[in-house]
């Protein structure tokens, strides 16, 4: 009886969580506007009391609307789509944009989408997250970037992990295909906010506070 209470727990876990990667997704195609950046979802047991859902964006007023009459619309259609109860919408802003790769990503988009040319918009993109205090990042716009064919640009600073459970830990990353009168462009922004030296440290740190309240 036990086993079968945290099998099916497991499964209620698993099914939530495939739920809010799909919600994520989904608010990331309708407030493609917003600078939308991520989403949070918290429901009480069984969602008796609602869901609370948290979405930050660049542009909260995109998402809220006028006196409220978008995020009212976001949370009828959370819920219809869904299968959230009584959704309750909290708009935040983003604390450090420049080092959002989502953001960064779409910000890129904007200026490619007017015109500017994407070594211009590579190189700003870049010392941008450099001067937020990023540790490192790299930012690749590949596709017609020219009239003729297709082309593939690179832009990094700083040492910045490619793979492992580190790099999973330590980069954010964003893809963002971008529909231009050339073609479309893929553009992916990769962000490192703390270095891997830094990282290492703060465990350091952590286990040395554990040694000490363990002797006390």
């Amino acid at each position: 009886m036990a086993s079968e209470k945290r099998i099916s727990g497991i499964k209620a876990i698993l099914s939530s969580s495939k739920k809010n990667v799909m919600l994520d997704e989904w608010l990331a195609k309708e407030l493609v506007n917003a600078g939308y950046s991520k989403v949070k979802v918290s429901s009480t047991p069984k969602e008796a009391l609602g869901t609370k859902v948290v979405i930050y964006a660049a542009r909260p007023s995109l998402v809220i609307g006028r006196r409220g009459s978008r995020v009212r619309e976001l949370a009828k259609k959370i819920e219809d789509l869904f299968g959230y109860n009584n959704v309750n919408i909290t708009v935040l802003d983003v604390e450090a944009p420049e080092l959002d790769p989502r953001i960064m990503a779409w910000q890129i988009e904007r200026q490619l989408v007017r015109g500017v040319r994407y070594r211009r918009v590579g190189f700003w993109a870049i010392n941008v997250i450099k001067n937020a205090g990023a540790a490192a990042a790299e930012i690749t716009i590949s596709g017609k970037l020219r009239t003729v064919r297709a082309a593939y640009q690179k832009f990094k600073f700083g040492d910045i992990l490619k793979s492992g459970e580190l790099a999973e830990r330590l980069v954010d990353t964003a893809h963002r295909p971008v529909l231009t009168k050339y073609g479309i462009i893929g553009v992916k922004v990769s962000i490192m906010r703390q270095s891997l030296s830094e990282y290492l440290e703060s465990l350091k740190g952590g286990e040395g506070e554990e040694g000490k309240g363990a002797e006390g």
